[in-house]
């Protein structure tokens, strides 16, 4: 049994059994799930993010802004 880690969570993954599978000039990476394999097609250029997900991001990224401005860096304690 051969066992390759997988490059987005580090996970151990069996190559032989692995579902999810990209190859990268020349190179094999071996994935948990088909979330890890998107994550690093996206990161290594492989693939566009869709519209709809840059758009949610941009908005988090602003609302994470609005609450390090309002509570210094800090997310509110709710307790």
């Amino acid at each position: 049994m051969i066992m390759a880690k997988d490059p987005v969570c580090n996970m151990d993954v069996e190559e032989e059994k692995a579902d999810f599978v990209v190859h990268v000039h020349h190179e094999t990476f071996y994935f948990c799930s088909e979330r890890c394999k998107e994550e690093f097609e996206k990161e290594m250029g492989l693939i566009e993010p869709a519209k709809g997900i840059r758009i949610w991001s941009r908005f988090l990224k602003k609302l994470s802004n609005g609450a390090d401005k309002e509570f210094g860096g800090k997310p509110p304690k709710c307790h």
